[in-house]
């Protein structure tokens, strides 16, 4: 068993002297490297980006036209302006008009046939007062060489035969071969000669009544008395039937007809 022992001198001398630790080097941190600036982030280059683009719009363009035109290389892509088209205005045309038929037609005088004057059917279309107009077989201008003759002051008609030889006018204003509707009306009428069916209806007419009236029935006009089919004198009102196988009918003096 151990004994407390109190320090001794010794140890108490030794106690007073400061106590010495074991020296130790201080120990250096390593020198660290001195700091860098970070670099930059390096700029991607648009150029690079843009070609690209390109090339795969170029690679789409090629697939598109190899597919829609077989295979076959498609041509270098032009521009092309294309202007919009004005609209074009057409003139509006006026219809043209219808040249009005020319007919023979002659005044007065006297002519041969065949040479001044071809033979067919004529007619003045409105009434002159003492017209009268022979039919010829020659010029020596004898009784004998009228071939049909008529005095009248109402619108006539007359035909002229290939073998006469000439025709005599005098104061019946103009003859023409125009031979259309100069009435009106085709069941009232007055003096004057008519084609059946042109002019006039065939028919039972009624007149008004005058003193010298003269009426004729006619198978042509000719002017000649062959040509007549019935005629009548009278001064008071009358009726006639016109047949309608008549070729015309001729008044003088008669007032009005009306169709009955």
């Amino acid at each position: 068993m151990s004994t407390f022992q109190p320090p001794s001198a010794a140890n108490e001398q030794v106690n007073d002297q400061p106590q010495q630790y074991p020296y130790q080097q201080p120990v250096q941190q390593a020198e660290q490297p001195p700091m860098q600036p970070a670099p930059a982030p390096k700029k991607k280059s648009h150029k690079k980006l843009w070609f690209g683009l390109i090339a795969v719009v170029i690679v789409l363009v090629i697939i598109f036209f190899a597919t829609s035109h077989g295979g076959s290389t498609p041509p270098a892509p032009t521009t092309q302006v294309t202007q919009a088209s004005q609209p074009t205005t057409q003139p509006t045309l006026a219809p043209t008009a219808k040249p009005a038929p020319t007919f023979p037609q002659f005044g007065d005088g006297t002519y041969q046939v065949g040479k001044d004057i071809q033979s067919g059917t004529y007619r003045t279309r409105v009434g002159s007062p003492g017209c009268y107009y022979e039919r010829l077989s020659g010029f020596g201008g004898s009784v004998g060489e009228i071939i049909a003759n008529n005095l009248t002051d109402a619108p006539a008609i007359v035909t002229i035969a290939a073998t006469d030889k000439g025709f005599t006018s005098q104061n019946c204003g103009t003859w023409t071969k125009d031979v259309s509707q100069i009435t009106t009306s085709k069941t009232t009428f007055g003096d004057g000669m008519y084609i059946i069916g042109t002019d006039i209806t065939p028919g039972t007419y009624r007149n008004t009544g005058s003193p010298g009236c003269y009426y004729a029935r006619l198978s042509g006009f000719g002017n000649t008395t062959n040509d007549i089919l019935a005629n009548n004198n009278v001064d008071t009102a009358t009726i006639v039937t016109i047949a309608s196988t008549d070729k015309g009918f001729q008044s003088n003096g008669c007032g009005t007809w009306t169709k009955q």
